[in-house]
């Protein structure tokens, strides 16, 4: 289990010096993802889906996001930052310091051209009524 504070507004994994952004991606862990303090939004991005750009914005009562495995994805805290809890399951190939390089859209033509050509399915939760 994973937590991840961010005391303000923050990006996990930060853009490029010029604003291109990065995505982590992971091939041996799913990621259960639950806001506890505060709201942040997910950009998911999986070239093997009929949809495969989604914007989640999420907040404590949310429930939790699922990543699959080979999913691109990011997160932005809001103005008043997040605490997010992470139950990773992880299989018997997981090796930390290869799961967590940032990919940077610049250098993946297929995450390049799905960011922006491809309107995100944005899917929130407002007033306790889910929207998609």
């Amino acid at each position: 289990t994973d937590l991840v504070e961010h005391a303000g507004p923050a990006v996990s994994p930060p853009d490029e010096y010029d604003g291109i952004k990065q995505f982590y991606i992971h091939y041996h862990q799913v990621d259960h993802n639950r806001v506890i303090s505060g709201d942040r939004t997910f950009e998911l991005v999986n070239p093997k889906w009929s949809d495969p750009y989604h914007v989640i914005h999420l907040n404590r009562d949310s429930g939790a996001l699922v990543i699959p495995v080979e999913t691109y994805h990011r997160s932005i805290s809001g103005i008043h930052g997040s605490i997010v809890i992470n139950q990773a399951v992880r299989d018997e190939d997981f090796d930390h310091t290869t799961e967590f390089i940032p990919v940077t859209a610049r250098q993946n033509t297929v995450l390049y051209s799905i960011i922006n050509t491809v309107k995100p399915i944005i899917h929130y939760k407002y007033f306790g009524k889910t929207h998609a």
